[in-house]
């Protein structure tokens, strides 16, 4: 059986589908992995987007969409995903973060809701930073924490559930400020939970938990450009890194790849990482890097290009993928 890809010299593997052409930018397809396949779906659901919020949400057997920015602006809408019924939903809660974009969104088992933290809010200039944090119960959202003592302001943090908890790791202040940084949330505050060395700070870094070691995988993102103002994107990275009981190792690089705004996802058959999407600048990147542990292997995955989607999965490892952009640049 193949999860999601496989690894080049061996098996088959179900190459990238043709979609219908249309012009570069954001994207609003969905596209599911069940462990043997990739499928398209042909569905409606939100408007097309990048850099929105996914998490899955396991008492309730959905996945949960929050923000991204559209191309009529910054979203603050919610959204469901039901893997039984093939299905986007639109909720209306009746409280609701900012819009935004770029936020780390991930399940807490010990809590069971659905964290939320920090982001890019809109306004009049280049967008303000947030240092908020949100948690979603299945029917509305609830501000929990205005964050005077923990991550502080930040977009493009990632997080992940991590045994009972949630995991966050980086993030920036446009290009100026850039963060190696790793948190925990309690239901009530922040901690940091990391020591020691650290990655160099970055925001967008492709993140996995791996449940077999307990430990934080993270790589690549966007670090800090040097000599370049505050409105520049960053330096894409290509570094990778684990973090287990609090110390971080750095780990072999992956094949001279270096990528933008990758995401990343646990391959439960293979017990490895996922790198997959992303931009290798200027150009939209098809290949795939998978870390065992051990070594790197080159991977294919099937899915159409993009970076900056919205990838997630449940507790058996199917995945989620919604949007992203397939216009080319850094």
């Amino acid at each position: 059986m193949i999860f999601l890809l496989t690894a080049c010299g061996g098996g088959s593997s179900l190459g990238p589908i043709s979609v219908s052409p249309r012009p570069p930018g954001p994207l609003g397809d969905t596209w599911t992995n069940d462990g043997s396949r990739w499928v398209h779906e042909s569905v409606s659901g939100p408007s097309a987007r990048y850099f929105a919020a996914l998490a899955y949400d396991a008492p309730r057997h959905v996945f949960v969409l929050f923000g991204g920015q559209t191309a009529g602006g910054t979203s603050d809408d919610t959204w469901t995903w039901d893997p039984r019924r093939s299905k986007w939903t639109e909720m209306s809660p009746a409280h609701k973060p900012p819009p935004r974009r770029d936020a780390a969104i991930a399940y807490d088992p010990g809590h069971q809701v659905v964290v939320l933290y920090g982001g890019l809010i809109p306004d009049q200039a280049e967008g303000i930073d947030a240092s908020d944090t949100w948690t979603w119960n299945g029917s509305d959202w609830t501000e929990v924490s205005e964050d005077n003592n923990g991550p502080g302001y930040r977009s493009g943090p990632r997080m992940v559930t991590a045994g009972n908890r949630v995991l966050m790791f980086g993030g920036h202040i446009f290009n100026t400020s850039y963060f190696g940084d790793a948190w925990a949330w309690d239901g009530v505050t922040w901690s940091r939970v990391d020591h020691g060395l650290a990655p160099p700070g970055r925001g967008d870094a492709a993140i996995a938990w791996d449940p077999d070691d307990s430990s934080l995988f993270v790589y690549g993102g966007l670090g800090m450009r040097p000599n370049s103002g505050p409105g520049n994107l960053g330096l894409p990275l290509g570094d990778a890194w684990s973090m287990k009981n609090g110390a971080w190792r750095q780990l072999p690089a992956a094949g001279g790849q270096i990528r933008a705004d990758a995401n990343a996802i646990w391959n439960q058959k293979t017990n490895s990482a996922v790198v997959m999407f992303g931009i290798a600048c200027p150009h939209l990147t098809t290949a795939g890097s998978s870390w065992d542990g051990a070594r790197w292997s080159s991977v294919q995955v099937g899915a159409s290009p993009r970076w900056g989607a919205a990838v997630t999965q449940d507790g058996q490892g199917n995945v989620l993928v919604f949007g992203g952009s397939d216009e080319s640049g850094c």
